[in-house]
């Protein structure tokens, strides 16, 4: 594991697991305006995937230039020069991102499986957030920082899940400024099992964004689990998900198809 540093550190931090895709660099966005906002230190995760190396060998895995389209057989030479290449990339983009808004900043480079290492770099932090290419298990890892470069994030409205007042009250502050910061929607998750409940249940959340200045949408979850959620980033076409009690979530079976399935960075807080 290799730690590069810029500045001292901030009482303060701001995780963010960095690949070399779009929803990688929304996260970016995201962590670093969270950052800016929360005067924190932003800190990069790139994980050296071994869920790469467990494929090497099988017939279906296959590496995709993305100058020729071409493909050939996954090796474990390819890989190992890979990583090194990928981590310089996305260190530039995040020292980029920081010096934009005058912000502290280190890089973290891990090797093992991506949701293992966020549960272990959790257990001392608040605040990580995710987001991941689709696939990483059968598509070419490698890409120019120059195309990567050119992706801009999405935008679209920051949605939060609700639950109650006392449990969602960081989440919600959190929300709301980065929808402040972006001059986005703010649309509030709600799971309910009827029509009386969800309406309860919203008035309670509005009456707390109230105190805070500002206001959102209601939508209903019927379930609260990981098809539900991403079926909802979906139809709302989410720029970022913000869910509190992360532990649980992180250890939830089903996280990293979420995380993998999701469209837009995912925010986790204590």
């Amino acid at each position: 594991m290799s730690t590069m540093t810029h500045e001292p550190s901030a009482s303060v931090r701001i995780w963010v697991a960095l690949d070399e895709s779009p929803r990688s660099a929304a996260a970016l966005t995201a962590a670093a305006e969270l950052a800016s906002e929360l005067d924190a230190e932003l800190a990069g995760l790139f994980v050296e995937d071994v869920n790469l190396q467990h494929l090497i060998g099988f017939p279906f895995a296959r590496e995709f230039s993305v100058l020729t389209g071409e493909a050939r057989p996954l090796s474990q030479g390819e890989v190992e020069r890979t990583w090194p290449r990928e981590a310089e990339n996305l260190q530039s983009l995040l020292a980029g991102a920081a010096d934009r808004l005058r912000l502290r900043w280190s890089f973290r480079v891990t090797r093992g499986k991506v949701t293992a290492e966020v549960s272990t770099l959790a257990q001392a932090l608040d605040l990580i957030v995710l987001g991941r290419r689709t696939g990483v298990s059968v598509r070419a890892v490698a890409r120019t920082s120059a195309q990567f470069t050119t992706v801009h994030p999405k935008v679209g409205p920051v949605m939060v899940l609700f639950e109650d007042r006392s449990a969602s009250s960081h989440s919600l502050d959190l929300a709301a400024k980065l929808a402040r910061r972006n001059g986005a929607e703010l649309v509030l998750l709600i799971r309910a099992d009827n029509e009386k409940s969800y309406q309860s249940a919203c008035a309670v959340a509005q009456a707390a964004l109230k105190e805070r200045g500002t206001r959102a949408r209601c939508t209903r979850l019927t379930a609260l689990d990981g098809a539900s959620l991403i079926q909802a980033a979906r139809r709302e076409a989410a720029g970022c998900l913000v869910l509190a009690d992360r532990d649980r979530f992180l250890s939830h079976a089903g996280f990293e198809r979420m995380l993998d399935e999701m469209d837009c960075p995912i925010v986790l807080t204590r």
